[in-house]
């Protein structure tokens, strides 16, 4: 993948473009997902769907408190919740499986456990804010599940009723036990009260005699006494403790002492009594209470019973389907689409995003880092065999592809701006990406300017020039260079006008040291002085050292890149390559390029405008 440092933004053409090249993986997935989706929808069962409308109040109707009956302390969530499990729950589904003979229904008896089938299809929907809940079912027969979806709710409201009235049989039967209890206990309280207040001889309450009469008399005492006391203190003054008048008051003091003493004793006894009274008045007046609430209960208790209150009701009862809920064909066939869509898109960009091959001229100017020169056409559909590829501009000069590479001589020109233009060196990547046809077909192009070309086969290890235009490889290029033959005798004519060929020759042993001598660089500086344009086809560069060596001699270098075929980073391992070889790269021309795609044709087109207006 391309390091996201160096990835161009896109545009909205761009990702067109990229849906584009890989058209036939969107309209794949897109055919494959809506045709499967298609015939399942046709192809499977319609399943239909009743629904009930039952209203769950939550309390029962007031006739007394439900809370105080049933201990009802739920929250209402809580409760809800509960009914929506009792709703699913197995026993009132084996009620409905008892009351319509489910267990011999073809839909249920063949099944391992009839209930889970039949509560995977009872959907329970409460209807936001509000106390209204939907029982859906789901089932083949519209008829059957109609039936279903109304007993459902009528054993439910049954079942519900039902356990209302236990729960008050059994809180009348619980009321009744206590009311025998605490009648008991209040007769016992009754009783030890009035044994009480016979024994102590109690009358009336002794809280009423204490208020009259024990309470202000011991206060009248103590105030008597508290007279005598200071009456006893002013006499002791004048008179001794054996005068009559001290007699006299002393032995009142001692009197009233005796008077308060008593007194208090009896308010102390009195209180007693009292607090005793008390607790058993209290005792009685609570079971007496307890008494009266437990009958009055029960006998409320009891009119529940014979009402059989319920809170739940039907508001609708389910009415039979007349259109099924699944398969819903005509979204099922748009969800299809757009998933499909989707998915074939998606794929499209993925594997865009994982292609880090050469692609199109921003590939080259924007990751490579180099003038784009031009394309090649794919010549599947013009071409057979590689040599009717390697003589098509000769063959086919109409042709999309002599057209192209007329645009290709244009830009090379272009690319020289004023500088040494005669040698060119073509080179690649790799083996089999198409140079040794582009070498030959470009020469061919400058020879139909008139221009004498020469052609030069320097893959000295697998040449392939010779053979394309049917001429024998022997006194060529590596006999030259090692003395064996004259120049003269060297370049070879060719059928095609103003086109001469220098072959391979013979293969050496040491090809990079006969390409690196010095007689090389005197051929070029020879041939130069007979020809107009050398074109050097090179081995690949990044297989042998033979490319490296020549690039540093002559004017300009072309690297051919196979279009969808060759990755960025090997490609700018070729630049790089080049590079420190000090070699003139003049750009990159792209070989077998899908010319029905539109961006290379309006590149193409709009390049080759400009540079005839340049001229």
């Amino acid at each position: 993948m391309i390091p996201k440092s160096d990835l161009k933004e896109l545009n909205f053409n761009d990702y067109l473009e990229i849906v584009g090249k890989h058209r036939w993986i969107v309209v794949t997935f897109f055919v494959a997902i809506v045709s499967f989706v298609a015939f399942f929808s046709f192809w499977v069962e319609p399943t239909y769907r009743a629904t009930t409308v039952i209203l769950i109040e939550r309390q029962q109707p007031k006739v007394l408190s439900v809370e105080e009956v049933y201990g009802m302390g739920l929250a209402d969530k809580e409760y809800y919740e509960t009914q929506y499990k009792i709703l699913r729950s197995r026993t009132l589904i084996k009620l409905i499986f008892d009351d319509m003979n489910l267990y011999l229904d073809p839909e249920f008896s063949d099944a391992r456990d009839p209930i889970s089938v039949f509560i995977s299809r009872l959907t329970i929907d409460p209807v936001r804010n509000s106390r209204l809940v939907n029982l859906h079912f789901d089932g083949k027969d519209p008829q059957k599940i109609t039936t279903i979806a109304n007993t459902l709710a009528e054993l439910y409201i049954k079942q519900d009723a039902e356990i209302r009235t236990k729960a008050s049989r059994d809180a009348v039967s619980w009321l009744m036990e206590q009311i025998v209890s605490v009648k008991k206990r209040l007769e016992e309280s009754e009783t030890a009260l009035v044994k009480y207040m016979e024994q102590e001889k109690i009358t009336e309450s002794p809280e009423a005699g204490n208020k009259d009469n024990t309470v202000n008399l011991p206060e009248t005492l103590k105030r008597e006494q508290l007279r005598l006391e200071v009456e006893i203190s002013e006499i002791s003054r004048r008179y001794g403790p054996k005068h009559p008048q001290m007699v006299k008051v002393l032995s009142e003091l001692e009197s009233v002492k005796s008077k308060l003493d008593i007194e208090t004793q009896n308010l102390i006894n009195l209180n007693r009594k009292a607090a005793q009274y008390t607790i058993l008045k209290r005792e009685v007046d609570s079971n007496r209470d307890i008494y009266e609430t437990l009958v009055k209960r029960a006998k409320e208790t009891g009119v529940s019973e014979q009402l059989e209150a319920t809170n739940i009701r039907v508001v609708d009862p389910a009415e039979v389907p007349d259109r099924p809920i699944r398969p819903n064909k005509k979204n099922n066939i748009i969800l299809a689409c757009l998933v499909g869509l989707m998915l074939g898109v998606s794929t499209a960009f993925f594997i865009e995003y994982i292609d880090n091959t050469v692609k199109d001229p921003d590939d080259v100017t924007n990751y490579i880092g180099l003038p784009f020169l031009g394309y090649v056409p794919s010549a599947r559909k013009e071409a057979r065999t590689e040599d009717e590829i390697d003589l098509i501009v000769y063959q086919k000069p109409h042709s999309v592809i002599s057209e192209a590479y007329r645009s290709i001589r244009t830009s090379i020109l272009f690319a020289f701006a004023g500088k040494p233009s005669k040698t060119i060196l073509m080179t690649s990547s790799s083996p089999q990406e198409g140079k040794t046809s582009a070498s030959i077909n470009l020469g061919i192009t400058m020879a139909n300017t008139s221009e004498k070309v020469l052609l030069v086969d320097a893959d000295l290890r697998c040449s392939r020039l010779h053979k394309s235009f049917g001429i024998q490889k022997e006194n060529g290029l590596s006999d030259y260079l090692v003395g064996n033959i004259t120049l003269d005798a060297a370049i070879k004519p060719t059928r095609i006008e103003n086109l001469s060929l220098l072959t391979a020759g013979s293969t050496p042993p040491n090809p990079a040291e006969l390409l690196h001598s010095g007689k090389m660089k005197a051929f070029l500086e020879d041939a130069i002085k007979k020809f107009d344009r050398i074109i050097i086809d090179a081995p690949p560069i990044l297989m042998v050292t033979d490319a490296a060596i020549l690039a540093n001699i002559v004017d300009g270098v072309i690297m051919l890149v196979r279009c969808g075929k060759i990755h960025i980073e090997i490609v700018s391992r070729t630049k790089q390559k080049l590079q420190d070889s000090k070699a003139n790269i003049l750009g990159v021309l792209l070989n077998n390029v899908d010319y029905g795609k539109e961006s290379y044709y309006h590149y193409y087109y709009y390049s080759d405008e400009e540079k005839k207006k340049n001229v």
